[in-house]
């Protein structure tokens, strides 16, 4: 497999490489970009030809230059978060100035990212998608659209569940901040996937590492953010249409978008979005797997005003699933389990020959709804004040087998959270230290048994019933020099858990129980040019997590996950340390970015296989056996690399490669832990076509096999390594854009480490993507 994808790619490097220096490219594009209200210069604005490679960010100076362009005509698009983005039309035959000015929108809220070229703030390493890399993965849930970006994976569990792994690091350590607010669902589990649709959310962005203050100091992975285009404050109806057909489950998505403002209504805007998504059996290399199909429907709307000094919307949305879990993974005895585990291929019984589009048991049946209110005023010149208050419902249902014939809810849990932020907000004032200080909270309800929270009737849930509060106060004050900045932040989280359950079933006597964490975050980070196309990142971070109710109470069959999960209840809070250092470098050609990281946590809550010297333990269960899990602490360190590198060999030919490496071990005893990605190597190559915006692409993803596994620690032996080819073509003409997307093109059989199902199943086989979209106005 090595062999044949290092051919593809070369012989593709070798096809592309006649037309390299066919044209004289020498034109030069230049200019300052400013602010139209006060005429100061705007650094860090993202500038670039819409349908090409070049792309730069402005300095302190507000200057920015694209060199070695063909003659011709472009259009120039300059954006920045906080202000309205610019396209310019402009006809190159020499060189070009070309000054901008950028008109500030009221809608400005420091975690809005355009582009993902624009930082929230300094301190922190991030990545994110480019333009490009969005669309080619539009129609994939979130999990699997982020692992474009490196030391970013995914957590799966079989082919339809997916969720992002940061710096080796998922779930509750991974704070989800959707349209602003942290996303609150049933996140713990493994087969717990984001309740959102990437479809809503224009602008995607990744934290890496405990830095993100503003948002809770238990971001211990990182922060992925989601944030919409602002609201059109104008009148005219626009919109998009797309569809999206994937082979492999024979899966349609549609989704569809319309915006704009009101005739006579200056400042007012709108926008309405809806999301279908229906696919049945998912394909290995070699065999269908049964009871892997997924049906979807989402619904968001958004209404707002803003003007100079006030502004405020309304967002409401709806997410609904249903997954249907590998039947494989269920087993009724220890023989059949550990046969099912050593087995190559799945029973048949599990690998039906004909494509089936019916979701029957098991099957997770999800709903998701939040209401969000956000405003802001201009109390001064240099602060606004920002509230935003969300209210979010989690309905989830874990559907088991038929047991003698009875239709039951094995898992019910309904999720009720107020979440808050007051924010005084001076981040573009014109003082040297320019500061944020607020106050956050939530109040939370789940219920697994009964009607309400304080009358649970049942004793044998996976979790009892509980309420937790959290309230946080936080302050981070920035100053900016010319060839410096830095960055200084501090949070203190109190986090309060309450259960509920009666000493037995349907007992009206209910025992209560009370536990309180508080801790102290904090970071400091300086960032320094140390030449225009040159700058670091220096990160030094304290982060402090509570344990969450899964981890301190679980005790029960995890259906989606197929595993029975065991708590603590003694558990202690994790303290993290961070270290981290990220240098980009961009001169002519070359686009270079390197992290390294350091990540002591200090009580590390740490989810074990149940299997001791190689002894496995099975939870033998009337719902069926299951391999088992259990909560522990530990002390651990993860230390990693993350690196890009982009040549541009002219403006037609390109070369990208991308590095993931995370290592990760318990300091008490110096071994490795499990479930920890492997390393992870992207290369590819792209040509862009004269007209029509039109591209190829090829790439190989290499994973290598996870060597750094104890021994007897696991109830499998890691998977071997694996490489998977990709292959893109895109087109755009006017207002339609189309293109195909070929992943593992050569329908390699392979089992990823870091899907739970590995256990069973291999992983998914060829999969061609074909995708449409319109925009009108």
């Amino acid at each position: 497999m090595k062999l044949k994808s290092q051919i593809l790619f070369f012989f593709l490097l070798l096809l592309f490489h006649e037309s390299y220096s066919q044209k004289n490219c020498f034109c030069t594009l230049q200019g300052k970009v400013s602010s139209k209200e006060n005429r100061e210069k705007i650094k860090g604005a993202y500038v670039y030809l819409k349908g090409t490679n070049f792309a730069v960010q402005t300095d302190s100076l507000g200057f920015f230059s694209l060199k070695k362009i063909c003659p011709g005509s472009y259009t120039l698009v300059c954006e920045m978060s906080s202000y309205d983005p610019v396209e310019i039309k402009v006809n190159l035959s020499n060189q070009h100035e070309e000054n901008i000015a950028l008109h500030v929108h009221d809608e400005h809220l420091q975690e809005v990212v355009v582009s993902g070229k624009r930082n929230e703030t300094s301190a922190q390493m991030r990545g994110s998608l480019s333009a490009e890399e969005r669309k080619e993965r539009d129609g994939l849930n979130l999990g699997e659209m982020l692992k474009g970006i490196s030391g970013v994976q995914s957590l799966q569990t079989g082919s339809t569940i997916s969720k992002p792994v940061i710096h080796g690091m998922h779930s509750s350590r991974v704070i989800i901040l959707n349209q602003g607010v942290r996303q609150e669902g049933q996140n713990w589990g493994s087969e717990h996937a984001p309740e959102v649709d990437p479809f809503v959310s224009k602008n995607i962005q990744v934290i890496k590492g405990p830095a993100g203050l503003r948002y809770g100091g238990d971001a211990i992975g990182g922060i992925v953010m989601l944030e919409p285009n602002a609201l059109p404050d104008t009148n005219g109806i626009k919109g998009e249409l797309q569809s999206i057909y994937f082979t492999n489950g024979r899966q349609w998505v549609g989704s569809g978008s319309v915006e704009g403002g009101f005739k006579g209504g200056k400042g007012w805007g709108w926008r309405v979005q809806g999301t279908i998504k229906n696919g049945g059996n998912i394909h290995s290399a070699n065999y269908y797997l049964a009871n892997t199909g997924v049906q979807e429907q989402n619904f968001s709307t958004q209404i707002g005003y803003k003007s100079r000094q006030f502004g405020a919307d309304l967002f409401y949305s709806r997410f609904h699933t249903v997954i249907g879990i590998f039947l494989g993974s269920h087993i009724g005895n220890v023989n059949d389990l550990e046969r099912s585990i050593a087995l190559s291929r799945p029973l048949e019984q599990f690998t039906p020959n004909e494509f089936i589009r019916d979701i029957d048991r098991p099957n997770q049946d999800v709903n998701h709804d939040m209401l969000k209110f956000k405003s802001f005023y201009q109390v001064s010149s240099q602060y606004n004040l920002r509230l935003t208050l969300a209210h979010q419902t989690d309905e989830r249902l874990e559907l088991d087998v038929l047991r003698a014939g009875k239709n039951i809810n094995t898992l019910s849990f309904q999720l009720s959270t107020w979440n808050g932020e007051l924010l005084l907000d001076g981040a573009n004032s014109s003082q040297l230290w320019k500061g944020q200080f607020g106050l956050t909270f939530s109040l939370q309800d789940n219920i697994t048994s009964g009607n309400r929270v304080n009358s649970p009737t049942l004793v044998t849930s996976l979790l009892p019933n509980y309420e937790q509060n959290n309230v946080g106060l936080f302050a981070i004050e920035r100053m900016v020099k010319e060839k410096w900045e830095l960055e200084l932040g501090l949070r203190l989280d109190q986090k309060q858990i309450i259960t509920h359950r009666p000493i037995k079933n349907y007992s009206f006597i209910i025992d209560r129980d009370e536990k309180s964490f508080t801790g102290v975050s904090g970071s400091a980070g300086l960032k320094y040019h140390w030449l225009d196309n040159l700058e670091s990142h220096f990160i030094l971070a304290r982060a402090f997590r509570a344990p969450g109710a899964n981890e301190l109470f679980s005790n029960g069959v995890h259906h989606g996950a197929a595993a029975y999960e065991i708590g603590q209840p003694n558990l202690k809070g994790e303290t993290a340390t961070n270290i981290s250092l990220n240098t980009q470098y961009n001169v002519d050609k070359w686009d270079i970015e390197l992290g390294l990281y350091s990540n002591h946590i200090q009580d590390f809550i740490y989810l074990r296989p149940m299997v001791n010297d190689g002894q496995a333990v099975y939870i033998v269960t009337l719902r069926g056996i299951f391999p088992g899990f259990t909560y522990e602490q530990i002390n651990a360190r993860f230390n990693g690399l993350d690196g890009q590198i982009s040549y541009h060999i002219n403006p037609k030919i390109s070369l990208q490669q991308k590095t993931s490496i995370v290592r990760a071990f318990n300091t008490k005893n110096m071994e490795y832990m499990v479930n920890i990605p492997a390393d992870r190597f992207e290369y590819l190559i792209r040509y862009q076509f004269n007209h029509n915006k039109q591209y190829v692409s090829a790439g190989v993803t290499q994973v290598s096999r996870q060597s750094r596994v104890e021994p007897g620690s696991d109830y499998a032996v890691p998977p071997a390594g694996y490489q998977l080819v990709q292959l893109n073509w895109g087109y755009q003409f006017k207002n339609l854009d189309v293109g195909i997307r070929i992943t593992n093109a050569l329908n390699e059989s392979y089992r990823d480490y870091l899907n739970r199902f590995r256990y069973y199943t291999d992983d998914q086989g060829r999969n061609i993507q074909l995708r449409v979209a319109y925009k009108f106005s």
